[in-house]
């Protein structure tokens, strides 16, 4: 399942955030049941475990009015407060195994050996990236599990950090390399925000993927689908990216097939203007 970019031009291949937001509510059965029809190779779940170690599938951290965090929650608790059934990690596993790759982004710490065994059974080892913002979580998952693909996540929520620290942050995620190097991580996964300040020029020089997100205008979709350092674009909108990157391969063979008779054209004139000053 897993691609690199090969020598030439070659379009990224695309992510399904939270399994896509344009037919159902991301995050949802319903959003994940119709994320493979979309085209996008990925799709994306963010994991977390619940009070009673539940694996589910929930971007935030904390959950409902109360704002409760998840992890203090039990899993009844949790769709109680939210008012909708979460999903949980092992259905969607099997829901999506052998349809699309998987893109696991790992919201918490101590759960990777769970979650990456509960992978390689339902998706293969070829077949998922598991994300994570935590340097740690990626040194454990590539001491346990070496074979399978890691990227380190860049672009944290400075709201989460402590105020003393929020410069260091930023500047471990501007100039990633070094992280990148001591936790082993193959990719990174960086806010499209900061690849445009050097994290993708950087990381192409030095063989590194790049996953970038999430990515939901036209425009930004557009830029970063061609993008060759581009690898993969996390979207909300996997539908529409698929859809634009059909148009644009779909005109440039047309453009390509028009170009190609009159090169023959071309050629031929040659040969002939070649033949008289011969003669």
């Amino acid at each position: 399942m897993f691609r690199s970019r090969e020598p030439g031009p070659r379009w990224a291949h695309i992510s399904a955030h939270q399994g896509g937001s344009e037919q159902a509510h991301p995050g949802t059965y319903a959003a994940y049941e119709q994320s493979a029809a979309t085209g996008a190779e990925y799709v994306e779940f963010d994991i977390r475990r619940t009070a009673d170690r539940a694996l589910v599938i929930f971007h935030d951290g904390r959950a409902g009015p109360s704002r409760r965090l998840v992890s203090q929650l039990r899993y009844g608790e949790l769709c109680h407060a939210v008012g909708y059934e979460v999903p949980l990690v092992e259905d969607v596993m099997r829901l999506l195994a052998g349809r699309v790759a998987g893109h696991l982004d790992l919201k918490e710490t101590g759960y990777e050996t769970e979650v990456i065994e509960l992978a390689l059974d339902t998706f293969g080892p070829a077949n998922f990236v598991a994300t994570t913002l935590e340097d740690s979580s990626i040194v454990a998952i590539r001491r346990s599990f070496p074979e399978v693909r890691t990227a380190l996540s860049l672009g944290r929520d400075l709201r989460e950090v402590r105020r003393a620290r929020r410069i260091a942050v930023r500047a471990s995620e501007l100039s990633p390399l070094s992280r990148i190097r001591s936790c082993g991580a193959d990719w990174v996964a960086v806010h499209y925000h900061l690849a445009r300040l050097g994290v993708l020029r950087a990381c192409r020089r030095n063989g590194i993927g790049v996953m970038v997100w999430t990515v939901d205008s036209d425009r930004l979709i557009s830029s970063f689908l061609a993008d060759q350092r581009v690898e993969v674009v996390i979207t909300n909108r996997p539908g529409r990216a698929v859809q634009h990157r059909s148009a644009t391969l779909e005109l440039a063979t047309l453009e390509l097939a028009t170009l190609e008779p009159d090169q023959e054209y071309q050629g031929a004139a040659r040969q002939e203007a070649d033949a008289e000053v011969s003669s």
